[in-house]
């Protein structure tokens, strides 16, 4: 029986060894990311595209934003989406460090104590305010969408898809989570009992 548990605890330590490994560029992508994003828009040439017209856009089609905006955005564009493309990427940055402070930890052999918990636990946290940030802000977009243009069902589906979407993740994130404290807290009994 230990010989198989030891045998799994090293099979586990291997894996996270290479998840660290890819942990590190993704951490190192972020923050590199968020810098680039926020340069990239304030150094957007002024013009007269404005948070309403950038608005729209951004919940029609996210993906020709760039092409979008090159021929200016206003003052007033520019601070409003540094100052999203900041609150994004801070939390984004946080989840990644605490899931590579908790990868860290499985690497060790710490698997079930508080060190790996508190991690876990900070990283769904944030991801879950984050996530809930994220959904209310699309929808008040969405609100504005409605009342200053065209009722789009397509915006509302989309909406409606990346709230779905989220809440599947945050059942399964929420299980793990569930089934990490349960083994922290048998882990703690089984060393009292010793």
């Amino acid at each position: 029986m230990n010989l198989e548990r030891n045998k799994r605890i090293a099979a586990f330590r291997k894996v996270s060894g290479y998840l660290l490994w890819f942990s590190m560029p993704l951490l190192v992508l972020t923050c590199l990311g968020g810098l680039l994003g926020i340069i990239g828009t304030l150094s957007v040439q002024t013009g007269n595209i404005d948070i309403h017209q950038s608005l729209l856009k951004v919940m029609d089609d996210p993906a020709d934003f760039g092409k979008f905006i090159r021929p200016g955005l206003t003052i007033g564009s520019k601070v409003f989406f540094t100052l999203t493309l900041l609150a994004l990427f801070v939390p984004i940055f946080y989840v990644v460090l605490h899931l590579q402070k908790l990868i860290q930890c499985f690497h060790d052999g710490n698997i079930f104590n508080a060190r790996a918990l508190f991690h876990a636990r900070a990283a769904y946290k944030i991801n879950l305010y984050l996530g809930i940030a994220w959904i209310v802000a699309s929808f008040c977009i969405l609100i504005y969408c409605f009342q200053f243009a065209d009722g789009n069902l397509d915006r509302t589906l989309n909406w409606l898809w990346n709230t779905i979407v989220f809440f599947i993740e945050l059942g399964f994130l929420s299980l793990i989570l569930w089934a990490l404290e349960i083994g922290t807290d048998l882990n703690e009994e089984a060393e009292l009992t010793i």
